[in-house]
């Protein structure tokens, strides 16, 4: 295997690393921003170094493209304010509706595809990492992709993601979620493989 610190493509430039390989760059920051890191890694327990590469992948991977879309960030008891101010029909059906078509563009916006994968990749760094509605994890056998997520915003808006989710699905790749679970805290779903 080659290092890809010893050779240069034909313009002279170091190849970049691969995905998980380190790419050396030196960057000059604002002393206000250093301080903040530092701060931050300090608070999390992680290195200054890890901290960056996290933020700068969560950028990279999702920020930037997402902020072609207009996206809006507000606090979380602001959001749930607004949810619990509308009626259950009212909610699932901006779930079902939002569902069924900004997702596609999301989806395709960061993965070019409609599929499982996208959807699952979508659900886990979008919903879950980038925008945080839930906290969740996966669950994988040869059969079904199983989706636990969990919140602290209440029964409304379980169900809003529960429609959202049953919109996007059926709106993306035609699949029907099997929903094992939903309560005001936390949804289970799973989705059986072709």
């Amino acid at each position: 295997m080659l290092n890809p610190r010893r050779f240069t493509n034909q313009r002279g430039e170091k190849p970049m690393a691969e995905e998980g390989q380190s790419a050396p760059r030196t960057f000059r920051l604002d002393a206000d921003v250093m301080r903040g890191l530092e701060e931050e890694a300090r608070k999390q327990g992680a290195t200054v170094n890890g901290l960056a590469c996290r933020i700068l992948r969560k950028y990279v991977r999702i920020g930037a493209k997402v902020e072609q879309m207009g996206v809006v960030t507000m606090p979380r008891s602001d959001l749930a304010a607004i949810i619990n101010a509308l009626d259950e029909e009212t909610i699932a059906k901006i779930g079902s509706k939002m569902g069924s078509t900004t997702s596609k563009e999301i989806m395709l916006l960061l993965f070019g595809e409609l599929s499982l994968n996208a959807f699952k990749q979508f659900f886990l760094t979008f919903i879950c990492g980038y925008s945080n509605w839930t906290t969740c994890y996966e669950v994988e056998d040869e059969e079904y992709l199983e989706i636990r997520a969990s919140h602290n915003m209440g029964e409304k808006w379980s169900k809003f993601v529960k429609n959202y989710i049953e919109a996007a699905l059926e709106s993306t790749i035609g699949i029907k979620p099997e929903f094992k679970y939903v309560s005001n805290l936390s949804l289970v779903f799973r989705i059986k493989k072709s």
